[in-house]
């Protein structure tokens, strides 16, 4: 845009340019499949908290004992919910555990244990 002649009389004309760029807008459409939704897992390799049914496989879990690394005592507990004072039952030793998740825990926390797998 270019404007000529706008200043008053006796004054000098000013030139002023102005550059417009347009806007461009444009549409990309992806399809695709989202990403897979990871499948339970049948071994809790470290602590913490494992949804039943979503983290890991129902079923009956073997851990070796309390980890080399913990310490303390392997502690477990099936879980009601996701709240660790929620306990349907627990254990805490030092030696080889056998748990066997039901179709009613929602949960189920490890602490200081060996990696547990499932035993059937």
């Amino acid at each position: 845009m270019l404007l000529v002649g706008c200043s008053p009389p006796g004054q000098p004309v000013a030139t002023v340019t102005s550059t417009v760029q347009p806007v461009i807008t444009k549409t990309v459409t992806v399809t695709g499949s989202p990403p897979a939704t990871p499948l339970p897992k049948t071994i809790m390799e470290t602590d913490g908290t494992y949804r039943v049914g979503t983290d890991i496989v129902l079923g009956t879990y073997r851990s070796g004992g309390k980890s080399s690394e913990g310490e303390s005592d392997c502690y477990w507990a099936r879980l009601n919910s996701l709240n660790p004072t929620d306990i349907i039952d627990n254990n805490i030793s030092t030696g080889p555990q056998v748990v066997a998740l039901q179709p009613s825990d929602k949960a189920f926390l490890t602490h200081s244990c060996q990696p547990w797998q499932k035993a059937d």
